[in-house]
């Protein structure tokens, strides 16, 4: 099957073929950093924003923007959070612990469920918002 067959078929184009692709990669590292190495897709991230800022309105940028700040956003409640109950409490106790894993699990899960939501809005080509974080 030729290359303009497929195009027609699917109704887009090349560029909105790459606007897709661009957004399923931003929501993979989103969902990289928080399942898998953090940092390092974060730094990837944050080089797919600084590339895609210049067209604001692009399905692309929409999705890098969210992942982006949702990264930001998940670093603060998990370091800072969590960081906050163990320096703040007494870390013999197993309350602190109890308390420090279900809020870790907890807020963890919400970002993980958010990727996943955007995940599945870029691979039908859609735009994404997750609650709390912006315009869209």
């Amino acid at each position: 099957m030729n290359t303009e067959a497929t195009l027609n078929q699917n109704n887009t184009t090349p560029a909105d073929q790459k606007q897709t692709m661009a957004a399923i990669i931003s929501e993979t590292l989103f969902l990289a950093n928080l399942l898998l190495i953090p940092v390092i897709p974060f730094l990837i991230l944050f080089s797919m924003y600084q590339k895609h800022k210049h067209n604001p309105d692009s399905l692309a940028f929409n999705h890098i923007r969210q992942n982006f700040i949702a990264s930001i956003w998940a670093g603060i409640f998990i370091v800072c959070v969590a960081g906050t109950f163990y320096f703040l409490s007494d870390i013999s106790e197993a309350a602190t612990w109890t308390i420090i894993i279900t809020y870790m699990t907890c807020v963890h899960s919400v970002f993980v469920m958010y990727g996943i939501y955007g995940l599945s809005k870029a691979m039908g080509g859609y735009k994404v918002k997750f609650p709390l974080i912006g315009k869209s």
